[in-house]
């Protein structure tokens, strides 16, 4: 992988205080961030030195910004090869500034699962749902790496095609973020933990999923909120990349932070994520001439087989043509289908299909393909939600159709406490899974440069 697709940068813009002003009396980017001198102070002397670039900034309102604090910046400013990139190239500069920006004001109140704009008061009340019926439970939140996760938001950055050549996702690169209620904390409506997932980085046998952990929260300015996070964000590779990147050690779930203050959860030797690698894919691509296509291809949402899976049709793939690897192929990836933003199926879109709003990012428009199956919620006489199968196909580049069927098997017990009827639906834990046609997702939302990648293991 070239080193400018795996260095991370965020680079915030500085405005006269006299050229940005406001109408509620809130304080300006520039007051904002001095006034946390203390943990931005790197980010704030980098920027008296690159003011010109920060100019886009001036005005733009509605906005959440990520801001890495000053232990986030230490290796990426030490490193002389990563700021040699960085020096040479205006372009990965404002890449890397728009992608720590998010599209709308995003308190972490409202980032946790659910639908709407970050300002949602939907979004906000299922936050504080969600964040009781945890603490009834007893725990934190532990992300399932290996299948779907219901517990993600993807959010869209200002890195959109035609600002750099960075980002190929319509609607702007999106960033994953994730909450857990805090483990200690004792109130029951206390702000969650909130980190956020980027790209692949790291070379060798240590590429990783990034991971970047808010640490100082909802520090509110003219044009939005500001969070401070404990790691650079990482743009998504280009997919090749990627997919020859991609290791049993990518698990963002067992990726350390460069801080120590995200929670982590180690995996086991016989965890099935440990048997992922996605070279095959790699070599797959390139025998069907298809690498540089399917690099550059606008919102792309591809199921790629891991290794194993590749090993079961060895002999069969062998034998192919050019022609025949590349209909092979061109048969994992969904068809993007005509709406004004796009549609890049990441997991929140997938496991809801059948749902009357499938597009949390605000997407408009219609995805084509027939919903099948159970929809709604039914349970057995002991008040126990039995599980439930929804399936809808979709079109393919190569023509053919896929059946995506989702299996929720969420129980519930009725809940209990003062919340018991607004949490009914939601007590338990949920045992959602996602197949492509007989293929199980096992590893959803690799972000990539122009979309996302879900692995399968058939």
């Amino acid at each position: 992988m070239k080193p400018r697709r795996t260095l991370s940068l965020l680079a915030l813009p500085i405005t006269s205080v006299k050229a940005q002003t406001t109408t509620d009396h809130r304080p300006t980017l520039t007051e904002t961030l001095h006034a946390h001198n203390d943990t931005l102070s790197t980010l704030n002397n980098y920027i008296q030195t690159q003011q010109a670039l920060f100019a886009a900034i001036n005005g733009t309102s509605d906005i959440t910004i990520l801001a890495p604090s000053n232990h986030a910046l230490d290796g990426l400013f030490s490193n002389s090869a990563i700021m040699d990139d960085f020096n040479s190239d205006p372009d990965l500069v404002e890449a890397f500034w728009n992608y720590h920006v998010l599209r709308g004001v995003w308190y972490t109140s409202n980032l946790t699962a659910g639908t709407g704009a970050g300002t949602s008061s939907g979004a906000a009340a299922a936050a504080a749902k969600k964040r009781r019926k945890r603490k009834r439970d007893g725990g934190n939140d532990v992300v399932d790496e290996s299948g779907i996760d219901g517990n993600s938001l993807f959010i869209p950055t200002l890195l959109a095609p035609g600002i750099t050549p960075y980002a190929n996702v319509s609607g702007g690169q999106r960033v994953i973020a994730r909450s857990s209620s805090s483990s200690s904390s004792s109130d029951s409506d206390s702000e969650p933990v909130v980190s956020f997932y980027s790209g692949i980085t790291g070379s060798g046998g240590s590429q990783q999923i990034t991971k970047s952990t808010i640490t100082h929260a909802n520090f509110n300015f003219s044009g939005g909120t500001i969070h401070i996070i404990d790691h650079v964000l990482s743009l998504p590779s280009r997919l090749n990349d990627t997919l020859a990147s991609f290791s049993p050690s990518s698990s963002s779930s067992s990726s350390s932070s460069s801080s120590g203050s995200s929670s982590t959860t180690s995996q086991d030797d016989s965890s099935p994520e440990n048997s992922l690698s996605l070279t095959a894919s790699v070599g797959a691509l390139s025998r069907a001439n298809l690498t540089n296509l399917f690099n550059t291809r606008q919102d792309i949402t591809m199921f790629v087989p891991s290794n194993e899976a590749w090993d079961r049709v060895g002999s069969v793939v062998s034998d192919m043509d050019e022609d025949e690897l590349a209909d092979i192929m061109g048969y994992h990836i969904l068809k993007v289908q005509g709406t004004t933003s796009g549609k890049v199926f990441y997991s929140d879109l997938l496991e809801s299909i059948g749902s009357s709003d499938a597009s949390s990012d605000g997407s408009d428009g219609d995805v084509s393909g027939d919903v099948t199956g159970g929809g709604g919620s039914e349970k057995d006489e002991d008040g126990r939600q039995q599980q439930q199968e929804i399936e809808k196909d979709y079109e393919t580049v190569e023509g053919g159709t896929v059946k995506v069927r989702v299996v929720d098997g969420t129980s519930t017990t009725g809940g209990g406490g003062t919340d018991a009827e607004d949490d009914a639906g939601d007590a338990g834990e949920s045992s959602k899974q996602v197949f492509v046609n007989g293929a199980r997702v096992v590893k959803s939302d690799v972000l990539v440069e122009n979309g996302v990648v879900h692995v399968v293991d058939g």
